[in-house]
């Protein structure tokens, strides 16, 4: 294979086969580039694909992997290279051996709403609610615990934690619970691989013989069980090679451990290090002000990032007076920028630590009738009537699941009330049976009001008919319809959203749903199954709804630091850089600065070729002005790097023939548009949902 548009560290790491490999892939320098060739690599020295497994965390970057690897090798060696996510490949481990563990093979994965839902009906049941009692907290809790591999005993007992022994009791009985709905979650795909590995040594066996060659993007971001999972089936032939960069770390609050790649060498010390420094995306002033910033950092692997493209423009501190002039300056620095040939909105990005700054910006896009989207906010995954035709689809598929069905009983409504269902719970707790297969049961039945009865006995029928007929492979969608005709669920939108617009939009937006599904089979194949497309779902990361959701194309993209990870753009603005904003006044009080500085490092490099950054002297919070002081990190860039000045400095005036592009686009903007169906003006701005996780 050809490797003469590799740089030199880039041909190391591709041609170095056998051994532990650590490859410090520095921001912009090409690593997904280096994994794909040196997957190529290994096929091309006689390696069988299907010993090759290549694990990410985003279904996006897996998708870009697979694709970037089908150009390198035959249709037939791309297919039998294993590509995925931790989780789906847990997942796909699970589906032959989750028996062995006393699961039944049709387990189903809880997505995070579902879970949440669970917490919070747990901790009514256990009397734990109330508060300073949060159930998104101490899901969070249980989460990281497991990816730490810490039961409730470990956890129970932590001193450092704040209702520790409640938050264990709820634990406990979540996992029973998990296990009696025969559900798990995306914490227990990684947990039950590892434990299935400990417990039945055949099956490990069986699964390091069939991968020998194994490889790990972003592996700064991996947790203890991860790296345990990935270093366990390595085994002897140890041959695991890693690709991460300890300066963009920054998920810690989530599990990730940092120590993972900083003591690479010690858990395998025949390891060999190479270093990526040659950055293909930024200007060498970005490059050297985000070199000195993180170079405080008191625990981290020396790298020094280097570039061809030139010095370019130095990095702006600009101080505003307030919040609101911080928005207005955003506005005006972004439409001087549009007007440089070539430039469009969608090639710029505001970014921020924290969600609540977007407020004002939002406001002063909207007056301004500046395009954008909004990342972070509520996805159309997780709106209400998607969720209920998901827990519809899952009662279906899962007898089982109490949860999904308690969900939709009676939605729409169908006459059983509060009172049935409190004795549905109370016939449980006597007959510790499957809420569905209550449903049927004569003598629960017989305690219901005739014409409930009759309901439920309806419903139970809507239910079993459409497992029936999904029990045949195809003919999803046409079967997703039936069912939703057939729960009376489109129906009784009606009934339950006023005004009817309200009714009609909810409507569309379960038809949309339909319409996913039906991308789902054109993607899987005609033979796809009920169980295969709720697992395709629950595995959905938030970037893929994000591609869901996006629709603007020439747009700001406004969003938080940590969704910002992975991407890039030609001009970036943070805004709020002060202390107590950024870095975080939580961080400032933990002692947790390193990992704020790493957040900014990120900040800095997904800019191309121009990076602003504004803090103000005011700033309103919580309903009242205070005053302000700079982030430390303005003072780490160097000063020869960064030019601290004022909007009315920073701006400059156009030229005529700017001047005159500018009246023409302003034209073209406010010029009326229609939509696909010729009715009314399209919206300027979209809000959406990105794949990482926020703080």
């Amino acid at each position: 294979m050809n490797l003469r548009d590799l740089n030199e560290p880039q041909r190391q790491a591709v041609c170095t086969v056998d051994g532990p490999l650590l490859l410090l892939a520095g921001a912009g320098t090409g690593k997904t580039r280096v994994i794909t060739s040196r997957i190529a690599y290994l096929v091309s020295r006689g390696i069988a694909p299907g010993n090759i497994l290549a694990v990410t965390f985003t279904n996006k970057a897996a998708r870009e992997m697979k694709e970037r690897v089908a150009k390198l090798l035959s249709a037939d060696a791309a297919r039998a290279v294993t590509v995925g996510t931790f989780h789906s490949f847990c997942a796909r481990l699970l589906r032959k051996k989750i028996h062995l563990l006393g699961y039944r093979p049709n387990f189903a994965i809880a997505s995070e709403a579902y879970r949440a839902g669970l917490i919070r009906t747990l901790m009514a049941e256990l009397g734990l609610t109330g508060e300073g009692r949060d159930p998104a907290s101490w899901l969070a809790t249980i989460s990281k615990a497991k990816g730490a591999l810490s039961g409730p005993d470990e956890l129970g007992a932590r001193d450092d934690l704040p209702h520790a022994g409640a938050i264990a009791e709820v634990y406990a009985l979540y996992d029973r619970r998990m296990k009696q709905m025969n559900l798990v979650d995306f914490d227990d795909l990684l947990g039950l691989v590892l434990k299935l590995w400990e417990e039945k040594p055949d099956a490990l066996a069986e699964h390091r013989n069939q991968y020998h060659y194994l490889l790990i993007d972003e592996y700064q971001d991996t947790n203890r069980v991860q790296f345990q999972l990935m270093a366990t089936l390595a085994g002897e032939r140890r041959n695991l090679c890693v690709v991460g960069d300890d300066d963009q770390s920054i998920y810690a609050w989530r599990g990730a451990d940092i120590t993972n790649i900083l003591e690479f060498e010690r858990h395998f010390p025949s390891a060999r290090v190479i270093t990526l420094e040659q950055n293909y995306r930024s200007t060498t002033t970005i490059l050297d002000a985000a070199g000195q910033v993180i170079a405080n950092n008191r625990a981290r692997r020396p790298k020094r990032l280097w570039s061809t493209r030139g010095a370019g423009n130095k990095i702006q501190a600009v101080r505003v007076g307030d919040d609101e002039e911080e928005a207005r300056f955003v506005v005006d620095l972004l439409r001087e920028h549009r007007l440089h040939p070539g430039m469009t909105y969608g090639q710029c990005a505001v970014l921020f630590r924290s969600n609540h700054l977007s407020r004002a910006l939002e406001n002063q896009f909207r007056q301004s009738r500046l395009p954008y989207v909004l990342v972070g906010t509520r996805s159309f995954f997780e709106r209400k009537e998607i969720l209920d035709v998901v827990s519809l689809l899952q009662a279906v598929d899962n007898p089982d699941d109490d949860l999904s069905l308690l969900r939709i009983l009676n939605v729409p409504p169908r006459g059983i009330g509060d009172k049935a269902v409190e004795r549905l719970r109370h016939w449980q707790r006597v007959t510790n049976l499957p809420l569905q297969q209550l449903l049927a049961e004569s003598e629960f039945l017989a305690e219901l009001p005739p014409a409930t009865a009759a309901s439920v006995r309806a419903f139970h029928r809507c239910l079993m008919d459409a497992r029936t007929r999904f029990e045949t492979p195809g003919h999803l969608t046409q079967n997703l319809l039936g069912l939703l005709e057939d729960s009376g669920y489109l129906e009784g939108l009606g009934r339950m959203y006023k005004p009817r617009e309200d009714a009609l939009r909810r409507r569309d937006n379960v038809l949309e749903f339909v319409n996913e599904m039906a991308e789902y089979v054109r993607r899987a194949g005609a033979a796809a199954t009920l169980r295969d497309f709720l697992e395709s779902f629950a595995l959905l990361d938030t970037n893929d709804r994000e591609e869901k959701d996006s629709a603007a194309e020439d747009a700001v993209t406004l969003m938080t630091v940590h969704a910002a990870k992975g991407l890039e753009f030609t001009l970036v603005c943070v805004v709020g850089m002060e202390r107590g904003l950024f870095p975080h006044q939580r961080a400032l009080e933990e002692h947790a600065e390193d990992e704020e500085r790493r957040l900014f490092y990120v900040a800095l490099t997904r800019a191309r070729q121009d990076a602003v950054l504004t803090y103000a002297e005011t700033r309103r919070i919580r309903g009242d002005m205070v005053r302000r002081r700079p982030s430390p990190f303005l003072d780490e860039i160097p000063p020869e790097l960064v030019e601290f000045t004022t909007p009315a400095k920073s701006l400059k005036p156009a030229s005529p023939e700017v001047a005159a592009n500018y009246l023409a686009q302003m034209k073209a903007q406010f010029a009326p548009k229609k939509n696909a169906a010729g009715v009314g003006p399209l919206p300027p701005s979209t809000a959406i949902d990105r794949d990482r996780p926020q703080r």
